[in-house]
């Protein structure tokens, strides 16, 4: 009886110990729930520089041909130097491995040829 006694005591202690754990949990997760209720971020201002809108500003910024083509460019070089770095060069992927990878093949290789033997 002694080494039940013992086992029960154990999950005495191990039920307490979960229930207090998810207590403080839930103690905790009522804290956070309060204070993302009552502490919120400001709300952003807008900045509004057209106060008045009978003035002519010569200060705006003009979309042109020119700042399109630019951002066009841009985008055209990125996508095409990400297509030549994926572009295979006919090379056979067994070539591009690196030591770690040839050995890993050739394990495999080793590893099944016992299994096309017995067949």
């Amino acid at each position: 009886m002694n080494r039940l006694d013992t086992i029960l005591l154990a999950l005495k202690i191990s039920g307490i110990g979960i229930l207090v754990l998810l207590a403080v949990l839930a103690v905790l997760a009522l804290i956070v729930s309060l204070l993302t209720r009552f502490i919120k971020d400001a709300p952003e201002e807008e900045d509004d520089d057209n106060g008045d809108f009978g003035e002519d500003n010569s200060e705006q910024v003009v979309i042109t041909e020119e700042n399109d083509l630019g951002k066009i460019a841009a985008i055209a070089v990125a996508i095409a130097r990400a297509q030549s770095e994926f572009s295979t060069t006919g090379e056979s992927a067994a070539s591009n491995f690196n030591n770690w990878g040839n050995f890993y093949l050739n394990r495999r290789l080793n590893l099944s040829s016992s299994i096309r033997r017995t067949k």
